[in-house]
């Protein structure tokens, strides 16, 4: 399915619900998981426990314990890519047109972002095998 039709028929937060196996790793205030709509192989989410829009939402508490799952993160991934681009979404949907209505921080391998860009396809929505299946994979690298 694509991720535009996933977003189109998304009812709720997916990030407030989910699931024990779909959790890499996770801390106090944040999770890890890899994303199921990914840009490139690896491409993974940091995200808060609690819903907000802004990282300007978090408290002092929250951004240390998310900002030490990101660096956690990079520290694994950069022993397998040189470059990983991080990528921070807020906002609202309703507002300005984001794609989750939940703070969220990609990391996203070998992927420039701006006029130099890579030519994307439409990113796709992995089934539940497949997701569960590479976040299994997933595992293996941040552990």
């Amino acid at each position: 399915m694509l991720y535009d039709k996933y977003l189109k028929e998304l009812k709720k937060c997916p990030f407030c619900n989910l699931k024990k196996e779909e959790i890499i790793r996770k801390n106090k205030h944040s999770f890890l998981i890899y994303t199921r709509s990914p840009y490139t192989k690896d491409h993974s989410l940091v995200i808060p426990k609690r819903h907000i829009f802004s990282i300007n939402e978090l408290n002092s508490e929250e951004k240390r314990y998310v900002d030490r799952l990101v660096f956690y993160a990079l520290k694994k991934l950069h022993k397998k890519y040189k470059n990983v681009t991080v990528l921070f979404r807020e906002g609202n949907k309703k507002e300005i047109g984001k794609s989750i209505d939940h703070l969220h921080i990609h990391l996203i391998p070998n992927l420039r972002i701006g006029p130099y860009d890579i030519k994307l396809k439409r990113r796709e929505y992995l089934d539940e095998k497949e997701y569960l299946k590479l976040t299994k994979r997933a595992k293996k690298i941040f552990n």
